[in-house]
């Protein structure tokens, strides 16, 4: 077994509450290796560091004006002018100065890890999360992937069903620095606006359609992180940025799965190349530097 995968976490005003920390701290993962971020402008940095000592994991404190400039807003700002994108932009700057090429972004609301194919359905242990984990850094590495991912139990709405990947990724995202940096831009739903973005560009990208899943907590639900840009902005806000970015590939609809809510819809099949080959050369265009010209991916700001 090689060494834990460095764990990012983006958070805000849950110091008591930062369940992936202490979930990860449960499965026996490295406690130096999972990193909790947040922002200099919270009011309750003595929380964290209480929290977080106590846990044994790494609190980090970003220059949240500085993460403002870099952050493009595609509509119009909360009050606040945050997100969670704003976090994960100066993750890509942290792991570069530390040395850190590969690492994996979770929000900080993890209930737990399943483990889910059709037929099959226990809770994930400490060394299915490991396993995965590493095999995800494998493959990545293998092919030359910036991004990734792995699926949560909202991907299995009406049935888990069996195939091996879904052209989304979500909160369990794998980057490797070679090919991504500075990837988050949009308003609240930042990691739609994410991956998108990536497949607009025509690279490829994604998460496995089984296995290890993800059962997040329902983030409009709780207090802390997300919810207060939802309170200032509604819901509404959330469903349709993606759809301002990427009115060809993405509209807003009522989904009658999940209680009439209006909420966005992707075209998967208008955003990214739906034939993946090998060339002659051995070049495949799964690869995100078959040509070198194309990279690195940035969705840095297009404006002040």
């Amino acid at each position: 077994m090689k060494d834990d995968i460095n764990i990012f976490i983006p958070s805000y005003h849950r110091p008591d509450n930062i369940k992936t920390a202490k979930y990860f701290v449960k499965k026996g993962w490295q406690p130096d290796k999972i990193h909790v971020f947040i922002d200099s402008e919270a009011d309750d940095k003595d929380e964290y560091d209480f929290s977080c000592a106590k846990l044994g994991v790494q609190l980090h404190i970003f220059d949240m004006e500085d993460a403002r400039k870099r952050y493009d807003y595609v509509h119009r700002p909360s009050p606040a002018r945050r997100s969670a994108g704003q976090a994960r932009n100066t993750f890509q700057d942290f792991a570069k100065l530390n040395g850190i090429d590969f690492y994996c972004v979770i929000d900080d609301d993890t209930q737990h890890y399943q483990v889910r194919a059709p037929g099959l359905y226990r809770m994930a242990e400490g060394d299915d999360i490991r396993g995965v984990f590493q095999y995800v850094e494998e493959f990545m590495r293998r092919q030359h992937i910036g991004l990734f991912g792995l699926p949560q139990t909202g991907d299995m709405i009406g049935g888990c069903r069996p195939r091996l990947y879904i052209p989304k990724v979500m909160n369990t995202t794998f980057y490797l620095m070679p090919y991504v940096y500075r990837g988050e831009r949009g308003v609240q739903d930042d990691d739609t606006s994410l991956f998108t973005g990536v497949m607009n560009e025509g690279y490829f990208t994604g998460s496995c359609g089984v296995g290890l899943t993800l059962k997040q907590t329902d983030s409009a639900k709780q207090e802390g992180g997300l919810t207060d840009l939802y309170r200032e902005c509604k819901l509404l806000n959330k469903s349709l940025v993606t759809p301002i970015q990427f009115p060809s590939a993405i509209y807003a609809e009522k989904q009658k799965n999940n209680g009439g809510r209006l909420h966005h819809h992707i075209c998967q099949k208008y955003l990214f190349p739906r034939v993946l080959k090998v060339g002659k050369d051995d070049r495949s265009n799964i690869a995100w530097d078959t040509y070198p010209e194309d990279v690195p991916f940035t969705n840095e700001p297009k404006r002040q």
